[in-house]
């Protein structure tokens, strides 16, 4: 007789069917759609690092701390990518960008090299070692010229430090 194995697609395990509420499916949803959204933000760091003539690679699944390798020249570099999708809801406004995954304990230098931030609505990129953000939770971003500015302005398209 054939046996059972978690992933086997042939033989399911029987499930008692599940009741699902609208807060759950809302909180389903809500997930999905953010997931959707960093990998809008993956992408389009694939493009721009790309376009700029460094080799990017995907590691297969999603369990390390960081999203992409980017080769450049000979040496890899271990690339956590954020992305912020509109305004911040607090006062002030600015962009909010995790310095952690959702676990809460941040990123440290010997698991990434470079969290970089994707501003969305502003195509704004912030390139960030994590001596910038080792005591952070989150920082808040100012894009927009000629208002209100964040401490964080100085590693806006900061793709140089690939090269250091």
């Amino acid at each position: 007789a054939p046996f059972y194995l978690p992933w086997n697609p042939i033989m399911k395990k029987r499930q008692s069917p599940q009741r699902r509420t609208p807060a759950s499916e809302e909180k389903t949803a809500q997930k999905r759609d953010t997931k959707r959204r960093g990998e809008i933000g993956e992408a389009a760091f694939l493009h721009k690092a790309a376009s700029m003539g460094f080799g990017v690679a995907k590691p297969w699944g999603d369990s390390d701390r960081y999203d992409l390798i980017v080769d450049v020249a000979g040496r890899l570099l271990r690339v956590q990518v954020k992305s912020a999708h509109r305004v911040c809801a607090q006062p002030g406004g600015g962009y909010h960008i995790r310095a952690h995954p959702h676990q809460r304990v941040p990123y440290r230098a010997d698991e990434i090299d470079f969290l970089v931030a994707y501003i969305v609505p502003e195509d704004a990129w912030y390139v960030f070692p994590p001596s910038a953000f080792k005591t952070l939770k989150s920082m808040r971003l100012f894009p927009h010229r000629g208002k209100k500015t964040s401490k964080f302005e100085r590693y806006r398209e900061a793709w140089g430090a690939f090269d250091e």
